[in-house]
């Protein structure tokens, strides 16, 4: 690979910002996105599998058949050593921070539609893995840490819904695990998502890609939504998501199958990290991801 200081120095560039996962990324000559990924700079150096599955997923869908998607970054340039993960692609404006309608809801809908009807790639394949179950320590590990949360806001909360989900987590599990897979992002939300000039949504920050179900993606992005402050309802996501996939495929989804894998998703994830990230959280925003665990699957 190229030094990567030799190609910084050989085009105007600005750093943007250094990834929390490790990746340094920089704007090139006002109309590029450079992300460099060194293995020995990660904070752990199991992460750069990661990067190495985005590299992969830009090769591997760039073009199938010639054909361009619009809901990838046009990439101009990857290279791949042992150690190095280096990625030019055009740079796209960021979604507005005022909300989203739903025109922008729909597109959103539309590109991750079309994500998750595409073929799932060899490197991505595996057999069927057994349901990740949780043994008892780590969910004792979840009890504790959520109630370190709650205990922040004393008198607040129902500890009997936190009390509940650990009962029953494994089972829910287990009938989550059922759902097809599909090519999913991963790690679906706002600041993943990117706008051409026409409008069309761009998907970037392929590190989390894998086969899984289409719920996780919409409900990680509905969850992350609500954690900022913007309140979607599921059920018109979920009728957007269906209409595209039909559209686009033909396929009939049905909306209320959607629903309940979804709220299995969520109450998996609440249960299992967000606790993670609320310590000083305002009651409102801990109420907001806490109360996702008592919805009905």
């Amino acid at each position: 690979m190229t030094n990567i200081e030799e190609y910084l120095a050989a085009h105007e560039n600005c750093q943007i910002k250094k990834g929390k996962s490790g990746a340094e990324i920089y704007e090139v000559e006002g109309k590029y996105i450079l992300k460099i990924t060194e293995r020995e700079k990660l904070p752990e150096p199991e992460l750069f599998m990661h990067f190495q599955n985005e590299a992969k997923i830009y090769q591997v869908l760039d073009k199938v058949g010639g054909e361009k998607f619009s809901w990838l970054p046009e990439i101009l340039e990857i290279r791949v050593s042992d150690d190095d993960i280096l990625i030019v692609m055009m740079k796209y404006r960021e979604l507005s921070g005022d909300g989203i309608d739903g025109g922008i809801l729909r597109k959103i809908m539309r590109a991750l539609a079309q994500v998750h009807a595409q073929e799932i790639p060899d490197f991505l394949r595996r057999e069927q893995e057994q349901p990740g179950y949780l043994d008892s320590r780590r969910i004792a590990e979840c009890i504790e840490g959520w109630r370190a949360v709650l205990a922040e806001h004393p008198g607040a909360f129902d500890e009997s819904i936190l009390l509940r989900t650990a009962e029953k987590i494994n089972e829910l599990i287990c009938w989550h695990h059922g759902e097809r897979q599909v090519l999913s992002h991963g790690d679906f939300h706002r600041d993943n998502l990117l706008q051409k000039e026409n409008g069309d949504i761009v998907i970037c920050d392929w590190q989390g890609v894998n086969a899984g179900g289409a719920s996780g993606d919409i409900s990680f992005f509905i969850s992350r939504l609500g954690a900022d402050g913007i309140e979607l309802r599921p059920e018109e996501v979920v009728e957007y998501y269906c209409q595209e996939r039909y559209l686009l495929t033909g396929e009939r989804l049905s909306v209320e199958d959607m629903l309940r894998h979804m709220n299995a998703a969520n109450t998996i994830t609440t249960f299992l990290f967000w606790y993670q990230y609320l310590h000083k959280s305002s009651c409102e925003k801990v109420r907001g991801i806490y109360e996702k665990m008592a919805r009905p699957v």
